[in-house]
């Protein structure tokens, strides 16, 4: 096989739920909760922010100088000089606190591959463009650990409207008659369009590529734009996680079998295999491995979610296969995670898109990465969920 899979992965992903004691846990509660009390005579106007978001109420934790509340649903748990990363409700250095992730658009046709940098994604997005190809949007908090990022491609309006709802910078290489038409690139949010950074023969193409799938920017350029455009590096007030996770790996209840996860897009055919002793995902698409050339690795996820929508052409850009999607409804999906999948719901609420069981309660995904795949509601037949066969030594 392309991978040769890492002797410490196992251990590392046995590795990645690291417990508190009840003791702990119940001193924590107490700290928050004399926090939240000492707050409690206090009264304030309500208003809106420059952005014209309402402002939220917070109470603030430190460690050291370091700031551990970024939302105003919760505070950051913190153990040992570890945060809890919001985005995958793992353990991560205490340097990454509040930080703003970015929001990176990777060109995922048959010549893009294999790609620089999603191994490092909390969250991934893959979504249809135009003529059957999807594109994918990774959501990435420690984006400094990756050598690049490549090849990013141009963006499309609604695989930005996702990355506000994280209130991540945007980074991509271009964008849709549609977005410069209707100048959605304003000053509406925090952005990085790599095309204007290209001036120089060679800059940011990789001479091993053709153009345009050779487009790539590292993760010093990123930060070196961030600050000259002063984007804060941290998160605004008003930023609402709209993700639950276990504290530890559970197993779902009741669900179908998900050994094997068929996603119906068009051109790659993906697919995800579940490993029982790794309890992840492992990802294909063409007809074989989705690997990673920058971690060297096949890509992997805890939890995946389908989430079910319509997409309609745009007016007047229908020779260009432009297409919409209206994320401020409310749809159905599928949770997979553990071999196994359960039915949820997705509304859009309180600027972010919440999850929800068959009952009603809000969604609890498992600690890891998430892989949510954009699927037509019409091909929700087409999804299927299986039994893996088995394999023999040799395929093994």
């Amino acid at each position: 096989m392309l991978l040769n899979r890492m002797t410490d992965r196992r251990t590392g992903q046995k590795k990645m739920i690291r417990r508190i004691s009840i003791r702990k846990q119940m001193s924590l509660f107490a700290l928050i909760l004399c926090i939240l009390l000492s707050g409690c005579g206090k009264t304030g106007g309500s208003g809106t922010n420059e952005d014209g978001k309402p402002e939220l109420p917070q109470q603030e934790l430190t460690v050291g100088e370091t700031p551990l509340l970024h939302s105003p649903v919760g505070i950051i748990m913190i153990k040992d000089d570890m945060v809890k990363n919001p985005l995958n409700g793992r353990w991560i250095d205490k340097k990454y606190a509040g930080k703003r992730p970015i929001a990176v658009l990777f060109e995922n046709s048959w010549s893009a591959i294999p790609q620089y940098g999603l191994s490092y994604a909390d969250i991934t997005y893959e979504m249809y463009a135009e003529d059957g190809n999807t594109r994918l949007m990774s959501i990435i908090t420690e984006y400094d650990r990756a050598e690049k990022f490549e090849p990013i491609r141009s963006d499309r309006h609604y695989f930005d409207r996702k990355a506000v709802e994280y209130d991540a910078v945007n980074v991509f290489f271009g964008a849709s008659d549609y977005a410069n038409d209707n100048d959605l690139y304003g000053n509406q949010y925090p952005y990085l369009d790599f095309i204007d950074l290209i001036r120089d023969p060679g800059l940011n193409r990789d001479t091993d590529r053709y153009a345009p799938h050779n487009a790539y920017t590292v993760p010093g350029q990123i930060d070196q734009q961030i600050e000259a455009k002063g984007f804060s590096k941290t998160h605004r007030s008003y930023y609402n996680n709209g993700h639950k996770f276990n504290d530890e790996f559970t197993e779902l209840k009741n669900g179908a079998v998900a050994e094997k996860v068929e996603i119906p897009f068009e051109n790659n055919e993906p697919w995800f295999e579940y490993d029982a002793e790794d309890l992840v995902y492992y990802r294909y698409q063409y007809s074989g491995t989705h690997y990673d050339y920058d971690a060297r690795r096949q890509l992997w996820c805890t939890n995946i979610l389908i989430q079910l929508v319509t997409y309609t052409d745009l007016p007047g850009y229908e020779s260009e296969g432009l297409q919409d999607i209206d994320w401020t409804g409310s749809g159905e999906g599928f949770y997979c995670t553990g071999g196994r999948s359960v039915p949820v719901t997705w509304k859009y609420e309180n600027y972010s898109t919440r999850w929800y069981t068959a009952n009603g309660q809000e969604l609890k995904m498992n600690p890891g990465k998430t892989w949510i795949a954009v699927c037509r509601d019409s091909d929700k037949e087409k999804i299927v969920f299986s039994k893996q066969e088995e394999k023999n030594e040799e395929e093994q």
